[in-house]
């Protein structure tokens, strides 16, 4: 059986993508998933909004960062 990890991270490389914004994009889920404590695919479009508000206003993200986030999070 295969992982969420692992389907995205094979996603990705049919995508194409370079190997940094691989890691980028699945850092930004697990994030997303640590911060939770549960998979991103279980979490609300609410919960996820509000994340990225944590990360704009308590982490202060700078706005490339907090693209790379968005990015990562979408793909998934």
């Amino acid at each position: 059986m295969t992982t969420l990890r692992q389907r995205m991270t094979q996603d990705l490389q049919i995508a194409g993508l370079s190997e940094r914004t691989q890691e980028a994009y699945l850092r930004a889920a697990r994030k997303l998933a640590d911060h939770y404590g549960q998979a991103p695919d279980q979490l609300a479009e609410e919960q996820i909004r509000d994340y990225f508000l944590f990360l704009k206003n308590e982490k202060k993200f700078a706005p490339a960062s907090l693209k790379m986030a968005f990015y990562g999070i979408r793909y998934f």
